[in-house]
């Protein structure tokens, strides 16, 4: 949909939204004092208040768009996330990521695909606090970890309470380490099998959302209804 048919079908209160936003903002502090750059976020979030523009649009969706290159494609993406997403906020989107993960198994590696370019940086900022590398190198969307990484980045997104329900819905399973992290690192590598394929990515995505969550009854129906534990004692 073109720019003209999106205004043509926003609804009044919205298009005097986002003529408040654009004005009130150019204004401040004084008229013609923006910055290029603070213009063109000015625009970018006015054109997703009208609908123009998704609220976790894709980089090719920019390009398409807005007509710009991938890089400014990215560069208006973070530089809009950054000036409303807390570290808080980010927390919750790796959270999120880690429950439907686009996940495949490569080598020793997991590879994320993530789209957002500052949720990427705060993921690999997280995990190198917690003293693992992450691989970057073929693409700036794919984010490559280690099974003992996306362990520790989970353990640190969790509370105890949620950790202990974790390890209570899998303490069955006859792993032979019983803490949280050896729980979660046995169980992932045996998802890490079923993850080269369409209905392996689902299982995955079916098992790790209620662990992510630390859902007792939701990891316990994950693993009745998936036969998680048949796939522990076969390796």
């Amino acid at each position: 949909m073109e720019i003209q048919q999106q205004i043509q079908v926003s609804s009044e209160a919205s298009a005097k939204e986002v003529l408040d936003l654009i004005l009130a903002a150019y204004l401040s502090p004084a008229f013609g004092v923006l910055t290029k750059r603070e213009i063109d976020i000015l625009i970018f979030d006015a054109l997703e208040k009208i609908g123009y523009i998704d609220a976790n649009p894709t980089i090719y969706s920019l390009i398409q768009k807005l007509r710009v290159t991938k890089s400014k494609a990215r560069q208006l993406l973070y530089e809009r996330e950054l000036r409303r997403m807390n570290e808080k906020d980010l927390d919750a989107r790796v959270k999120e990521l880690l429950k439907h993960p686009t996940i495949q198994k490569q080598g020793e590696l997991f590879a994320l695909e993530i789209e957002n370019p500052l949720l990427s940086d705060h993921l690999r900022a997280k995990v190198q606090t917690l003293g693992y590398a992450s691989d970057g190198s073929f693409s700036p969307s794919l984010v490559k970890l280690s099974d003992e990484a996306i362990v520790a980045l989970i353990d640190a997104l969790l509370d105890e309470k949620q950790k202990k329900e974790v390890t209570r819905a899998f303490e069955k399973l006859g792993l032979p380490d019983k803490s949280f992290k050896g729980v979660l690192k046995g169980v992932l590598k045996v998802l890490a099998k079923k993850a080269a394929d369409e209905a392996g990515s689902k299982l995955v995505e079916n098992v790790l959302g209620p662990v992510i969550d630390g859902a007792f009854d939701g990891i316990k129906k994950a693993i009745e209804e998936n036969g998680v534990e048949k796939m522990v004692k076969e390796g």
